[in-house]
């Protein structure tokens, strides 16, 4: 690597993680204070949607910090140890499985108003429960899982973030 990048890389997306924190925190704020609130489907969705992306961006600005201090000579900042780094990639993998499924259960809600003509209290009585329940549910078997099996590794580049293993 050249000199520097680590290090550069580091800041550039923790600072990334930082702006997408504030504004998936601004997100919420707005349609908390919006006319219908969390009333409609469609808001509880984007709250779900910003909720995870507010997780991943937390597993997303540390800096380097929580990844193990034993691989300080090639981690730019890191001083953090297993528990640390397993802990920041579950949080990691919650938001980013959360938000992609949170991403198609926006799809489907879209799919079931506008080419089925779906009214919002069917939705929300038989498809809500699922748009909700799907992404969280998956995410959290998931996330156990790699848990469990202790894949929650440092990758090298400070992100703890379940690579594959391959022993020498």
């Amino acid at each position: 690597l050249i000199e520097g990048t680590a290090e550069a890389s580091a800041i550039i997306r923790s600072s990334s993680a930082v702006v997408s924190l504030i504004s998936s925190t601004a997100l919420v704020w707005m349609i908390k204070r919006s006319r219908c609130s969390f009333t409609t489907t469609y808001n509880r969705i984007l709250l779900g949607m910003a909720i995870s992306d507010i997780v991943m961006s937390l597993g997303t600005c540390h800096f380097n910090f929580t990844a193990p201090s034993e691989g300080s000579y090639y981690v730019w900042n890191a001083s953090g140890n297993q528990l640390t780094c397993s802990i920041q990639g579950f949080t990691l993998f919650m938001g980013a499985t959360t938000g992609l499924g949170y991403s198609c259960s926006l799809n489907l809600y879209s799919l079931a108003v506008v080419k089925y003509h779906k009214q919002d209290r069917y939705i929300r009585r038989k498809l809500e429960p699922f748009l909700h329940g799907v992404p969280i549910v998956y995410a959290f078997i998931l996330n156990i899982v790699i848990l469990a099996k202790r894949h929650f590794n440092d990758g090298g580049r400070g992100n703890c973030n379940a690579p594959i293993y391959k022993p020498p």
